[in-house]
């Protein structure tokens, strides 16, 4: 019978158990990342948003812990040289994370994620590094055992790199379903775009509860950038409604999330975005979809869907809750007031 393989000591043990952790973390704060994100796709289109682009910068920085600490954890269990190697790959791997997700890496520029990242994963990083430099632990990974597991790196990088090529097809599929346009659908054309949107507005803002007034009103009609079957152009609309401050912030989420609980609205996210600003996101049967955001630049948006332009003369209809008129702007669309 062979020698019995030494046992790792309980301070090995330990940072064992922190590289876990930290792996799961790690993990959790990508799911955090990527959630918030969407809270962006239905609002900018997802690709003028750089959804994509934004959710792989934190993907491609935060993935290689999984392999990376999971192959720490194993060699660990034996010493040696490898155990060493990974040990101090992980210890790397935190530190140039923590700089990317500072500088910050994200495109949308948001350092959210490095500040999360710095409390959370930062402690869990130190106790093990302080565990690592001791005597004991010097003493155990200085100790060259046995070699066995030859095949842990093929495995674990592998199904890390199929995990990963199967997130970078689901981010794209997703993306791709929140800026699909196609042609105009339902009953409605832009004659009578306008007026349902300021009904969503009046019903779904202006109406309820813990309503501080509006400040400022945008519109936006922009081109589709294609024709329907009979030749009519497509134009889309994005009515944007700015909050003056709240005073009953949670009096009006509050009313908000009841009056998109109606059976003609379909709440597609309530979350937060990944600077911790609440949003909620509603669709309506009439193709209409609604975003509320709060924060520090609160704002209330309806945007519909591409519809066709059946009248070349399109009157502008006056702003709500308060708007006066040197703070609203209609962008894309010559129209004259009604009287």
């Amino acid at each position: 019978m062979g020698t019995p393989r030494p046992r790792a000591p309980k301070r090995i043990q330990a940072i064992r158990l922190l590289l876990l952790v930290q792996a799961v973390l790690v993990a959790a704060l990508w799911l955090w990342v990527w959630r918030g994100l969407q809270g962006y796709a239905w609002t900018g289109g997802g690709v003028e948003t750089n959804l994509f682009e934004r959710g792989m910068s934190y993907l491609v920085v935060l993935a290689p812990t999984i392999p990376v600490n999971v192959l720490a954890v194993i060699w660990l269990g034996r010493g040696g040289r490898r155990a060493q190697l990974y040990l101090a790959g992980a210890g790397v791997l935190v530190a140039v994370q923590q700089i990317l997700l500072l500088m910050p890496v994200d495109p949308g520029r948001s350092t959210a994620a490095g500040l999360i990242f710095a409390m959370a994963v930062g402690p869990v990083a130190f106790a093990g590094l302080a565990l690592a430099v001791t005597g004991e632990s010097k003493r155990w990974l200085g100790r060259e055992h046995p070699a066995s597991w030859a095949t842990a790196e093929s495995l674990v990088w592998a199904v890390a790199a199929i995990f990963t090529i199967g997130v970078t097809f689901s981010m794209g599929e997703w993306v791709e379903a929140s800026t699909e346009t196609g042609p105009p659908v339902g009953e409605h054309d832009e004659s009578d775009a306008w007026p349902r949107m300021e009904e969503a507005v009046t019903g779904s803002a202006v109406s309820l509860d813990g309503f501080p007034g509006f400040e400022r009103r945008t519109v936006e009609v922009t081109p589709c950038g294609y024709r329907t079957e009979a030749g009519l152009r497509t134009y889309r609309y994005w009515i944007t409604y700015e909050f003056a401050d709240f005073t009953e912030a949670d009096a009006y989420l509050a009313a908000v999330r009841e009056s998109w609980g109606a059976p003609y609205y379909e709440v597609l996210y309530d979350g937060t975005t990944i600077e911790g600003d609440v949003t909620i996101t509603a669709h309506r049967d009439d193709e209409l979809m609604l975003f509320l955001t709060m924060g520090e630049a609160a704002s209330f948006e309806v945007q519909s869907g591409c519809l066709e332009r059946v009248d070349a003369h399109v009157d502008c209809l006056e702003a709500q809750g308060g708007v006066m008129p040197e703070r609203d702007s209609v962008e894309g669309l010559v129209c004259a007031r009604e009287d």
